[in-house]
């Protein structure tokens, strides 16, 4: 096995570690840099040299490399990432190394909001039509770990990040759901993080976005949610369907995600297999699909109240898609605040008028939204823990109310990850549920 220090790895988290395991198990040791301090990693790695806080490359390796293979979790401005460009070295992200060793189709989707419940998806749709899918990328497994020989196709979550770092992808579709202002702190300004996002169209096969979408509209794009063009919404027989240009496929009612939402993204997966999959065939595959945890999820609730963990609402777009999918005059208890990353709160004023009646901030940013709710009329109060925001909202809460983990903010202020959010939230709901029907049995 090679100790040539030719290929070096920036960066040592779960993607890093997933291209060293690539290029060990092709008989090449890379170098790993990382700024960090040591950090916990997944396996033992007799003889490979990682180099923790590297705040920047030493001269004899810089001198000897021929590529660096660059961890999502690097910024383009990172000191490493800038001394390698300023040496002429190859940048690569581990999409890139990806797409150079598959020969079957690869699916590739990416969003600010929405991309992992449509590439989950469309995971479902292709192995319920009898395909070997694996799915993966920004979401669960990274694509390295991914490969084999057993899979017809691949279907990759791509996050700005990596799109940034990669070049040109030859994907065999493509999807640019929406974006929302989000990662300012990584790309430096809204116009990198969208220009980030556009890339996935560049050498793509099949284009799939909205006919407002100039760039989708020169790829001759095959979809137009919610419009019907190729597919859509549309009433037939008194209920809104689904439809493929001219034809009624599916009541949305018999979709298994419930939000508005959630009623574009199916549209989206049907749109990105219909090379694959004829529509009316691919609509009766939703069957059996569960929706991702902490994404508009129904959690088990009090008596006639409606408790929702959208967690993953880690930006304001995401959480605009909560609210807007509830009607005016809804009676909805907002949780909400965290860390907003620097994006502005204002647009969930508009939305939160006639939805909510009582929002409950929390987190580093509770302020703003504080603000935006007076701006707008909303009622509010701030609230210190999550423990207390969820004894406040069940506290207010009457038979019919809707209560709301919606945060347009990250959690990493209180939490470890949205996750762990989202669990504490369902955590705290169940014990009312267990309150109420003890108060019911007694």
């Amino acid at each position: 096995m090679s100790n040539s220090p030719r290929t070096v790895v920036l960066g040592f988290g779960v993607t890093g570690q997933s291209v060293a395991r690539h290029q060990c198990a092709n008989d090449t040791i890379p170098v790993v840099l990382d700024s960090r301090s040591p950090q916990p990693v997944a396996d033992n790695w007799p003889g490979l040299d990682v180099r923790w806080e590297s705040e920047e490359w030493p001269e004899s390796l810089l001198a000897q490399t021929e590529r660096a293979i660059v961890s999502p979790g690097m910024p383009l401005h990172h000191p490493l990432v800038r001394q390698a460009r300023q040496a002429n070295i190859a940048l690569l992200s581990d999409i890139d190394l990806f797409m150079s060793e598959v020969d079957v189709p690869v699916i590739g989707v990416t969003g600010t909001n929405g991309k992992s419940t449509v590439v989950s998806l469309v995971g479902h749709l292709l192995s319920a039509h009898g395909l070997t899918c694996a799915v993966g990328g920004n979401l669960g497994v990274p694509a390295l770990d991914l490969l084999s020989d057993v899979n017809d196709m691949y279907v990759l979550e791509l996050s700005s990040f990596q799109l940034a770092h990669s070049a040109a992808l030859p994907l065999a579709s493509a999807a640019l759901l929406n974006v929302s202002d989000d990662h300012r702190d990584w790309h430096g300004d809204f116009a990198r993080y969208q220009q980030a996002k556009q890339r996935i169209y560049a050498a793509a096969d099949y284009c799939v976005g909205t006919l407002e979408s100039e760039l989708a509209m020169k790829a001759r794009v095959a979809v137009a949610p919610p419009k019907i063009h190729q597919w859509g919404v549309a009433d037939h027989d008194g209920e809104s369907w689904i439809y493929h240009g001219q034809t009624p496929l599916l009541p949305i009612t018999e979709l298994p995600l419930t939000g508005r939402h959630n009623v574009e993204n199916c549209l989206w997966a049907l749109a990105l297999v219909e090379p694959w999959i004829a529509p009316p065939a691919a609509a009766q595959l939703f069957t059996g699909f569960e929706g991702l945890p902490h994404r508009f999820a129904a959690v088990p609730s009090p008596a006639h109240i409606r408790c929702i963990n959208d967690s993953k609402a880690t930006n304001v777009g995401a959480a605009l898609a909560a609210l807007t999918g509830f009607e005016r005059q809804q009676k909805v208890i907002l949780i909400a605040g965290g860390d907003s990353k620097g994006a502005d709160l204002t647009p969930l004023g508009p939305a939160m008028q006639g939805r909510v009646r009582q929002l409950l901030t929390l987190g580093k940013n509770a302020a703003e939204l504080n603000d935006v709710a007076t701006q707008y009329g909303i009622a509010w109060r701030h609230i210190e823990t999550m423990d207390q925001a969820v004894a406040a909202a069940m506290d207010q809460a009457e038979a019919g109310d809707t209560v709301l983990l919606s945060p347009a903010c990250s959690s990493l202020d209180m939490y470890a990850n949205f996750s762990t959010r989202g669990e504490h939230f369902t955590q705290l709901v169940a014990q009312y549920q267990t309150r109420s029907k003890t108060e019911v049995d007694a």
